[in-house]
């Protein structure tokens, strides 16, 4: 893949970060809304931790807009 190639890629993959951040950044932010304490229901403390660090990767990666 040329330079051109790949930086029209990675820009595509920008963007989608940017649907996936909002869709599942409001879906954490639902469940944690609906949860009744501190424990969310259907996650452990480790996927909970490991899907918060993804948003905040997610976050720092994706593109403006």
């Amino acid at each position: 893949m040329n330079d051109d190639k790949q930086q029209k890629f990675t820009a595509k993959v920008r963007r989608g970060l940017v649907w996936v951040h909002e869709v599942a950044a409001a879906e954490l932010a639902r469940k944690k809304a609906a949860s009744a304490g501190a424990r969310v229901e259907g996650f452990t403390a480790g996927a909970l931790a490991d899907v918060e660090s993804a948003l905040t990767w997610i976050e720092q990666n994706k593109e403006s807009t």
